[in-house]
């Protein structure tokens, strides 16, 4: 990405396409968050047609609301009654030359934001904290007259065994062209 502004703590900025893996855990909550977690897990260790491993990147996205479909080619991270997850996936791959998950409920698509607002920080990705970056995020995309392009993403960078404040997180709010 490029950032294009800052305005007070959170980044404008503009998005290359990428791919995701991406899962809708069948439970809720944390459970569903480490069964979603272990589902794309399974994929990028082998759990796929050619079992192949694909590098493990960064970062973990989980999408827990509701909201408009996102901007992309397929809308994989948005559902109207449960979280998604999604792994990231190497650049320089596409999804023709990524192989086929073994588990059916793992699907794989091209993300196409353009530009998105983001708003970091550190410590543990706890959902509370996560709701309170959003919506310091989302008051600041008011002050700005930006309009969401669909619901807001939590990114996690860090394994959960990484020294808390030097773990990153951001809320990521993909953006409607101006």
């Amino acid at each position: 990405y490029t950032v294009i502004e800052e305005v007070q703590d959170v980044e404008f900025r503009r998005y290359d396409s990428f791919l995701i893996a991406s899962v809708l855990p069948e439970q809720e909550g944390d459970q569903g968050l480490r069964s979603g977690f272990r589902q794309l897990a399974h994929y990028i260790f082998g759990g796929n047609s050619t079992e192949e491993s694909i590098a493990m990147t960064a970062p973990v996205l989980q999408q827990d609301s509701p909201g408009e479909s996102l901007p992309m080619t397929a809308p994989v991270l948005q559902n109207s009654d449960n979280m998604r997850m999604a792994f990231v996936m190497p650049a320089g791959r596409t999804v023709n030359d990524l192989p086929i998950p073994d588990d059916s409920a793992v699907q794989l698509s091209s993300v196409d934001w353009d530009e998105a607002a983001v708003l970091r920080f550190s410590g543990r990705g706890k959902q509370a904290r996560f709701r309170a970056a959003e919506d310091a995020l989302r008051e600041v995309l008011a002050e700005q007259e930006r309009s969401p392009a669909g619901p807001a993403l939590y990114a996690q960078y860090n394994s959960p065994s990484a020294f808390p404040p030097l773990r990153r997180n951001e809320v990521i709010i993909p953006l409607l062209p101006r």
